[in-house]
């Protein structure tokens, strides 16, 4: 804001566009910043300059914080309403106010709330980090007295056993307490502080009860009309205790907020019984229901949301048997409570709760006191920026890809959790799962660059990286598919974002996490299994295969241990490869190498060509083949093995957990049995993807035969399928070297039923797009490159002679040979099912015919 130029990088001679670290003068703490960009082409024409933009920083120093935390003064109360007034007697430049709550806080402004944010701030281990929310509040000031209000609720920080209320948690509770700092500037230089002190007032308000999974209650009588509002008399109000400090890193939350994105009307509503009114919203989501209801003062109802109902009866009410999770019956213990004030339409949505639901009943005692009910779901996740679209002339893969984007957003608050409802844990095992997939349907840099700070502040001291990040809720354990989760989502930032900083910022904790490992390995009684890591500690220690149909969760499974060890120690390599470390790159290379060999010794049969003896087949052949466990000589064989496996004795469904789905796909299209993938994927018996569907599914299950949640993200991998190998956008991580798709490759799969396919992804240089449509005699495909990339595109011409393929109308590839003369395209071979052109970044429209 001073003006002054803190870096200029000059004309720097480099095809590099994205992630381009700052190297100028240090930055200071809460400061405003402009910057531009100016570009040169291949030809060394410069284009016109970018609008110029800015960027602000946050307070950088604990010594920047002149705040206090502070907490009713009365620490009993739910919801706490906190307030502070304040003058301003001269003209303001900018004025910009920090805060944060634990566990949540709502902030006000004259009257106003302040921003869009709920649940806010994103979950954190407290004990360590907490992160604040920075606004820009210059215009809302106004000479004169202003006021500053905030509502606290419990979140995470506090998670009591209540009786008859749903909950859980294995940390000890803190009170609430809040954290805002307001800085003036003025437009004569002189600044003005506006802190959370001993001079604020607090007073109960009308949520009378909220938790993170029980509900929230509220009782609108003892609403405070104007509280946040100048000329409040406050004079009842009571004072407020100075909290201890914690003393954390506080950080600004850097990530997408969580958000109310949308508002779902219901589809049917019937009144099953006198004083039952029930709401189907026809969608399974996570966030919160808003009443609308007008009826007489001191009139109760209870809210409460499932997923599914008992039976096929829609009428039926919501009783005890009714469930959110089938086997895990706890849905009837969380409920809002709202009790009407009687003036009017009255409008209310929870604060400090969600939760994942498709019908929500509203019952009430007094029925003839109510004039009118009505129930809308508030969709409520991290505000993630799409990133990605699918659709096909198949209405059932249409269908999936949907229920997977629903499963996605239903657990994306803050950290991403394994369901909206039973346990909302950042479990690292699904959320390693499903990273790649979600890196295809949304910007996703940001969320888990915290996340992954969540980690390194989860780990514990020998290395272990616990099931859960952070730990507040879960913790225990550390099986090892879960804590890879540290390794190998730092690498996929890397080679889809092209993003090194990850890397560093992790690369100390990674290597003791893979120390862990390495001891954990050799601890082993039989000295003979040293490069093993076999089954350890209690039964949440060594997490294996996950909801495969039909089998018994645990810690029983060597081979996925042993895998994954494998996949981390090579991961690691390769880590240490990028960053310059070349003894560490060596030593994790040849770790990666003699765990190989030892699984293969212990695991493989080379008379049988099976890996592992027990009923998890499809998964431990899928994992050897995926992560070249195989022995060159009988790769083959136990492709073979997999295709008779799901084809022939499981009739052509998957017999996989979570772990095998994920690597199912690339194992098949590698080996060019994507006719075998879509197979299993559009089957609508048990167990598979349309089963679900056929039943009523909106998002993905927990398990195949629907026992437990009906909304978790851990088996939508299979929109890996439809990005990479259907619409054929490769990642980077399917061959090559590059990084940010800066060389991308599209080879498309044109099953034969399938009339056309569309997708796209937003890349770090831009959107990709494949599209292809069928006609008699001829495919048309469209294939959009983003500036600064190249790509091959592979087009498949199996069972065509005489081909002909045009772009844009103009000849590029007749007689079997390519034709030059095309802007963009260099160049074209032949294989035996696809042409391949090298093209540049641009718009390309081919039309592949036989003659």
């Amino acid at each position: 804001t001073s003006g002054q130029k803190v870096w200029d990088s000059g004309k720097v001679l480099s095809d590099r566009s994205v992630n381009i670290p700052y190297q100028g003068m240090p930055l200071a703490s809460g400061e405003k910043y402009s910057w531009t960009v100016e570009v040169w082409d291949e030809k060394g024409h410069k284009t016109t300059p970018a609008k110029t933009a800015w960027f602000q920083t946050g307070l950088f120093n604990r010594s920047d914080w002149k705040a206090k935390w502070i907490t009713a003064g009365d620490t009993t109360i739910s919801a706490p309403l906190l307030r502070k007034t304040f003058n301003v007697d001269k003209k303001i430049r900018f004025a910009r106010v920090y805060v944060t709550g634990l566990g949540q806080y709502e902030l006000y402004l004259n009257g106003n709330k302040t921003g869009d944010r709920v649940l806010d701030p994103a979950r954190t281990d407290f004990r360590k980090r907490v992160l604040y929310a920075t606004y820009d509040v210059t215009d809302c000031l106004k000479r004169g007295e202003n006021v500053l209000g905030i509502i606290l609720g419990n979140g995470t920080c506090r998670v009591v056993s209540v009786k008859g209320r749903y909950g859980w948690s294995r940390h000890k509770p803190l009170t609430p307490q809040a954290l805002l700092q307001l800085n003036i500037t003025y437009a004569d230089g002189s600044k003005d502080f506006i802190i959370t002190d001993e001079s604020w007032k607090s007073f109960p308000g009308p949520i009378t009860f909220n938790h993170v999974f029980g509900g929230e209650d509220y009782d609108a009588r003892l609403e405070q009309t104007g509280w946040a509002s100048p000329g409040f008399d406050d004079s009842g109000w009571s004072g407020v205790r100075l909290a201890e400090d914690p003393a954390v890193i506080l950080k600004s939350q850097l990530m997408p907020p969580i958000k109310v994105v949308q508002t779902i009307e219901p589809v049917a509503v019937t009144h099953p019984e006198p004083g039952i009114t029930l709401f189907d919203l026809g969608q399974n989501f996570a966030g919160w229901w808003r009443i609308r209801i007008k009826g007489d003062q001191g009139v109760t109802v209870r809210i409460r949301g499932a997923e599914t109902l008992n039976d096929s009866l829609f009428p039926k009410p919501l009783e005890e048997g009714d469930r959110l999770s089938t086997k895990f019956a706890y849905h009837a213990r969380v409920w809002t409570d709202y009790t009407l004030k009687g003036q009017g339409m009255e409008v209310y949505e929870p604060r400090f709760f969600y939760t994942g639901f498709r019908y929500a009943e509203v019952r009430t005692e007094q029925p003839d006191k109510i004039d009118s009910i009505y129930i809308e779901g508030r969709v409520v996740h991290s505000a993630l920026e799409p990133a990605g679209m699918f659709e096909s002339s198949d209405s059932l893969l249409n269908r999936i890809w949907r229920a997977a984007l629903w499963s996605q957003k239903s657990n994306q608050h803050g950290v991403p959790t394994d369901c909206p409802h039973r346990e909302k844990g950042g479990y690292n095992g699904d959320g390693e799962i499903i990273a790649e997939t979600s890196i295809h349907d949304f910007r996703m840099a940001s969320f888990y660059t915290k996340w992954l700070n969540d980690m390194q502040d989860s780990q514990y001291d020998n290395g272990q990286i616990p099931n859960t990040s952070p730990t507040l809720i879960g913790g225990i354990g550390g099986g090892i598919a879960w804590g890879s989760a540290y390794v190998l989502i730092p690498w996929w930032m890397y080679r889809y974002y092209a993003d090194t900083t990850v890397l560093t910022s992790h690369y100390v904790t990674m290597k003791k996490y893979l120390t862990y490992l390495y001891h954990l390995a050799r601890s082993d009684a039989n000295p003979a299994e040293s490069f093993i890591i076999n089954a350890f500690g209690g039964y949440w220690d060594s997490l294996g295969e996950w909801c495969a149909p039909g089998q018994s969760d645990g810690p029983n499974h060597p081979v996925v241990n042993t895998a994954y060890y494998f996949l981390d120690a090579l991961t690691f390599s390769k880590i240490a490869s990028v960053l310059g470390h070349k003894k560490d790159a060596a030593r994790y290379l040849a770790l990666a190498d003699s765990v190989k060999q030892a699984f293969i010794h212990k695991f493989f049969n080379p008379e049988t060509n099976l890996f592992g003896t027990d009923s998890l087949y499809q998964t431990y052949q899928v994992l050897a083949l995926a992560l070249n466990l195989v022995p060159e000589a009988h790769r083959e064989q136990v492709i073979q093995g997999l295709v008779k496996d799901i084809m022939i004795t499981h009739s052509g469904h998957l017999n996989t957990g979570i772990i095998g789905t994920k690597y199912l796909w690339p194992v098949l299209a590698h080996a060019g049995r994507n006719d075998v993938a879509l197979t299993i994927v559009t089957q609508t018996t048990f167990p598979g993807y349309g089963y679900w569907l056929s039943k009523g599914a909106t998002t993905l299950w927990e398990k195949w035969d629907g026992r437990n949640s009906h909304n978790h993200q851990m088996f939508g991998t299979v929109s890996e399928f439809l990005y990479k190998y259907l619409a054929g956008i490769r990642s980077p991580i399917d061959g090559g070297t590059t990084t940010g798709y800066k060389h991308i490759h599209i080879q498309p799969f044109l099953p034969a039923d399938l009339s056309f396919i569309k997708a796209s992804v937003k890349t770090v240089h831009g959107p990709v797009l494949s599209e292809w449509h069928r006609f008699p005699h001829k495919v048309v495909f469209h294939v959009e490159i983003p500036a600064n990339s190249d790509a091959s595109v592979s087009l498949p011409v199996k069972g065509r002679k005489n081909i002909t393929v045009s772009e844009s109308g103009k000849t590029v590839w007749k007689n079997h040979s390519f034709i030059p003369g095309i802007p963009g395209i260099s160049n074209a071979t032949k294989e035996k099912n696809h042409i391949t052109f090298a093209v540049g970044s641009g718009s390309y429209e081919f039309k592949v015919s036989e003659q």
